[in-house]
């Protein structure tokens, strides 16, 4: 008797167990995707990383290199400008040269207010240009950038040519990829005319 007890439970417990066992494959069955492919998602995602990237790639060799040459040329004329109208001589060129091209002023004051209309850099400092950037790479590629300007620097390389040099760090994140980088962008500014 107590053999028979046995094997009923041993049967009770096999069936208990085949019931799980399918229970746990029709759950799986059902909360599985069915129409799942991967496939057909990465020609898109390709195309979103090789635009990403041709963006990077103009900020590095031309973007970002024009837009110092355009404001560094706008900074030497406000302050040339602004020596005129001061009458005065810049005791220290280099940091004058760096706070105008960066933020537009000198010594802490908007530096278009020392001298007539047209205004020269209100709108057009190299940290403003590089929001314009910033706001239109959201908009064309849906990607976010930020720029860090660590270090200006401007030389005279020539009788009337300026080299001026600028330290920027940038990352560039998309939803499917990501760069960053820290470059040294180089550009003669001509102070002819």
């Amino acid at each position: 008797m107590a053999m028979s007890n046995a094997r009923g439970q041993g049967k009770k417990g096999m069936f208990l167990t085949f019931i799980s066992i399918a229970i746990m494959a029709a759950a799986i069955m059902i909360f599985t995707p069915s129409d799942l492919d991967l496939k057909k998602d990465i020609p898109a995602i390709k195309t979103r990383v090789v635009n990403a990237n041709g963006y990077v790639s103009d900020l590095v060799n031309v973007t970002l290199e024009r837009t110092l040459q355009a404001t560094g040329r706008k900074t030497i004329i406000a302050l040339v400008r602004y020596t005129g109208s001061q009458k005065i001589f810049l005791s220290d060129f280099q940091s004058a040269f760096s706070e105008v091209l960066l933020s537009g002023t000198i010594g802490g004051t908007n530096i278009d207010s020392f001298y007539p209309a047209p205004a020269i850099m209100t709108g057009n400092t190299y940290n403003d240009w590089l929001t314009k950037i910033k706001d239109n790479a959201q908009k064309t590629f849906n990607v976010g950038t930020s720029f860090v300007v660590s270090n200006v620097k401007v030389y005279q390389i020539k009788p009337w040519v300026v080299n001026v040099d600028a330290d920027v760090a940038f990352d560039v994140s998309s939803e499917s990829a990501s760069w960053k980088k820290d470059i040294t962008v180089r550009t003669e500014v001509s102070i002819e005319n």
